[in-house]
């Protein structure tokens, strides 16, 4: 069998509270510090203890986009007796699984494979052996490494990094795990796929929650108040770590009532301000969300979306949030409604998030799915001038100088009054979360209710459609065209690649802002006689219909996901190819 170079697709398995995702995360990192690019995501159950816990790892010498497939992998890493069961049908020809011969024994039958390799380790004896049975995850990283020929020293600087305050005899315990395990693979000979080290560049392996904490504090956020709540709790812990760094506030709130009501009324004083949830949190902080839109409030909220509704699949993928977004709280007010797409969206829109929002002084809900929050992958460090602040229109203390006439709802020709920060001279007024007149008073008046709320209306006015225009990707005059939105674009970029080898010409539009929505560009991208299809995971088709609501437009084809799962490319081909074939 030849053997495969620098091209991996492995999977770690075992129940939760035994250290896969610290396995998978680790290994992620030896692969990277040998030149490889790299894609990690997870499946995990809501558990603490227990359950079937997996994570997936691609790791390539070119770069790629996606997982291409998470259930085609060429080596399984299990703790367990039941991850060996459950994956031994993914392997591909010639590949193998690495487990604890000591603790697991396959009764006659159990595996039906005989192109496989089995590979047993006595992973609880050396980690009893060399320091505690929590050491188990260390040697089967030197196991893994070594069925690859990958070399030790990368995992031995991470054990120096990791350990560094355990003190030298925890660190040595750990270097004689990886060793150990590492040299137990050598009897079973060469494996199909070798690990060879090759130049390292400059990237990061962070997941699009870590990206949008960087475009955040790259934006200028200052307050970050938030409830933990699954996917985004990653973003707390995140910003809490660099809280100091970045002179930071970060309050763990009691609720997700309270910690809106903390970025409204950061907003108001004229400080960025963030929080993040998930959709059952986001559903709490709708009455707050009206207050920022009735008081002209800006403020930034991520919704990273789970599968609902109420608890739903809470660590499963969604894209099921964007109507939410759009509608929610009662009565009309505008907001924007942004979705990034892959890890440089994920720094980049949350510029643009701040922005829209304070130019035109309306809270921002920026729709982040699971998959892509919590999937991480090697990515060149972001481009910093990509975000360039723009804070609005606020009165100097000049302007306020003498003044006795201070509007905060001022009639303007473009609808947005410019601000007074809280402490200013001359800047009283009243915030409620009434109507009200210019001056914030409470009003009933019906002429001025009309005004406010076309005042309110107008402000949206400020963002142009060259702003907000979808990325396009792909063959000008294609055979088919692709729409999507959110982590799907990066399913649908590799899927690209493998359609044009087929002989198509395909175009991909990713959208990724939905309020103001970029009307007219959407009429002339879609306005060719080819093929369409839309992918989203969602049930309803909700930005397929979202597009003929605001354009008369519907895309003729739909292929929809709703299981928790993401697409995955041979999907995509498959699913297209189907359309050009009609």
């Amino acid at each position: 069998m030849e053997q495969i170079v620098n091209s991996l697709r492995i999977k770690f398995s075992g129940s939760a509270g035994t250290g896969v995702a610290v396995l998978g995360s680790s290994f992620a990192k030896c692969l990277q510090r040998h030149g490889l690019k790299v894609y990690s995501t997870n499946d995990y159950p809501s558990l603490i203890k227990g359950g079937h816990n997996t994570v997936f790892l691609r790791a390539e010498a070119t770069d790629f986009f996606s997982h291409y497939d998470y259930n085609e992998i060429d080596v399984l890493i299990t703790l367990n007796k039941e991850g060996a069961l459950f994956h031994e049908k993914e392997l591909t020809p010639g590949g193998a699984i690495v487990y604890d011969g000591d603790k697991i024994k396959f009764n006659e039958g159990e595996l039906t494979r005989k192109d496989i390799k089995l590979v047993s380790v006595p992973l609880s004896a050396i980690a009893t052996k060399n320091g505690g049975i929590i050491m188990l995850n260390t040697v089967a990283l030197g196991a893994g490494m070594g069925l690859l020929g990958m070399d030790l020293d990368p995992l031995y600087k991470i054990i120096d990094h990791v350990f560094s305050k355990k003190g030298d005899a925890v660190i040595a315990q750990n270097k004689t795990c990886a060793k150990e395990g590492y040299d137990a693979v050598a009897s079973f000979g060469d494996f199909k796929v070798k690990i060879q080290a090759i130049p390292v560049e400059e990237r990061m392996l962070i997941n699009g929650n870590d990206g949008a904490c960087v475009g955040a504090i790259r934006s200028g956020v200052k307050l970050i108040a938030e409830y933990p709540m699954s996917p985004s709790s990653s973003i707390l812990h995140f910003m809490a770590a660099h809280e100091r760094e970045y002179k930071l506030v970060v309050k763990h709130t009691e609720d997700e009532i309270a910690a809106m009501n903390f970025i409204v009324g950061a907003g108001a004083t004229g400080v960025r301000a963030l929080t993040a949830t998930s959709g059952g949190g986001f559903s709490l902080m709708v009455e707050a969300l009206g207050l920022a839109g009735i008081s002209e409030t800006p403020c930034v909220v991520i919704n990273a979306q789970r599968c609902g509704p109420s608890t739903g699949l809470p660590t499963y993928t969604e894209q099921a949030d964007l109507r939410f977004a759009l509608h929610a709280s009662q009565g009309e007010f505008p907001r924007i409604v942004l979705a990034p797409g892959d890890l440089n969206d994920c720094f980049e829109v949350m510029g643009k998030a701040f922005n829209f929002a304070e130019r035109v002084q309306t809270p921002c809900v920026v729709l982040i799915d699971k998959f892509l929050a919590e999937t991480a992958y090697t990515i060149k460090p972001f481009d910093q001038k990509k975000i360039i602040v723009n804070r609005g229109k606020f009165y100097s203390d000049e302007d306020m100088a003498g003044r006795t006439d201070y509007k905060r709802h001022e009639f303007t020709e473009d609808g947005v009054s410019p601000r007074a920060i809280y402490g200013q001279p001359n800047g009283l007024h009243v915030a409620s979360s009434y109507e009200h007149d210019e001056t914030g008073w409470t009003s009933e008046d019906a002429e001025m209710r009309i005004k406010q709320i076309e005042k309110r209306a107008n402000k949206m006015k400020n963002i142009s459609e060259e702003e907000l225009a979808p990325q396009v990707y792909g063959n000008e005059n294609p055979d088919v065209t692709i729409v999507c939105w959110g982590s799907t674009k990066l399913i649908a970029r590799e899927a690209l690649f493998h359609l044009q080898e087929k002989g198509l010409k395909v175009k991909i539009i990713n959208y990724w802002a939905f309020s103001p929505f970029p009307v007219e560009t959407t009429k002339k991208l879609l306005s060719g006689k080819e093929p369409k299809i839309i992918f989203e995971g969602n049930s309803e088709g909700q930005l397929r219909y979202y597009i003929r609501e605001k354009t008369g437009l519907l895309i003729e084809n739909a292929y929809l996901r709703f299981d928790g799962r993401p697409f995955t490319v041979p999907e995509i081909v498959s699913e297209t190819m189907k359309v050009v074939k009609k």
